[in-house]
């Protein structure tokens, strides 16, 4: 599924796509009161792919709604300089009485976009995910792996605005391949990876997978058990994939087995 929201917040400062300072997040109150996230302190850069990883629970989907908007911090500021952002998630969620183009057009549409561009865009974005030719399918006509690009073109699609403009995109991503099978993952891996060259969208992806992380992210970012803070960054540029992997995996390690020790 994909959604766009109005952001409340924005920074007029281009070195950032989205900008977290000291944010902190507390469900409940008082003696029920559970702190998801404490003093997270992250930048996302135009265009930059960031890996967001850590174990279950630790805050990462939490993160992710609250620059989506979907939720608000109990502390601390997110700012944002982005056109329209988008969130996937793991499910595609697409309308099911809407073909593939139509599914597409609709963040167009809900953006103000008339008629013959919105399939003007649906139709390159489709071309984009590789999905050209197919656009009059409807989600049951199409397999797992292809109703998740049609929610990736989606989500590019909800990134866009009427009148075009300077601000960077941004894409947000929450473990969109993990219901997919081996082979599918690795095939859309590879797609996003491509796709993000071409289309120079920042993406903040979320995920558990390690060698995920190290394969797509240009940044991979750790977060700690709950309360979720940031414990350790990698840049995966010039990196060794396996040698790399196998640190990350390392430090996530100890990161879950101090937090079960508490």
């Amino acid at each position: 599924m994909s959604v766009t929201l109005d952001q409340p917040a924005r920074t007029s400062s281009t070195d950032a796509a989205v900008r977290l300072t000291g944010v902190r997040k507390v469900f409940g109150r008082g003696a029920q009161a559970v702190t998801a996230l404490a003093e997270v302190d992250l930048v996302v850069r135009p265009g930059e792919f960031v890996c967001l990883l850590g174990a279950s629970g630790c805050g990462k989907s939490t993160l992710l709604n609250l620059v989506a908007g979907l939720d608000r911090p109990t502390a601390g500021t997110i700012a944002l300089h982005t056109s329209r952002p988008a969130v996937m998630f793991q499910d595609a969620a697409l309308m099911p009485w809407l073909n593939a183009t139509r599914n597409v057009e609709l963040p167009l549409r809900l953006a103000g976009f008339g008629r013959s561009e919105r399939k003007h865009k649906a139709a390159e974005l489709l071309e984009l995910v590789r999905l050209g030719g197919l656009g009059a399918k409807r989600p049951h006509e199409l397999s797992g792996g292809m109703r998740q690009r049609v929610a990736l073109a989606r989500a590019l699609a909800a990134t866009h605005r009427v009148g075009g403009g300077d601000e960077p995109a941004l894409l947000l991503m929450d473990e969109p391949f993990a219901a997919l099978d081996a082979i599918t993952r690795d095939v859309l891996q590879g797609e996003l990876r491509r796709i993000h060259r071409g289309t120079g969208t920042a993406v903040l992806f979320v995920t558990h997978d390690v060698r995920e992380a190290v394969r797509l992210g240009g940044r991979v970012v750790l977060l700690s058990s709950r309360p979720g803070r940031v414990v350790r960054e990698w840049p995966t540029a010039g990196a060794d994939g396996p040698e790399l992997t196998e640190e990350i995996t390392a430090r996530l390690r100890e990161v879950i087995s101090t937090h079960a020790a508490v």
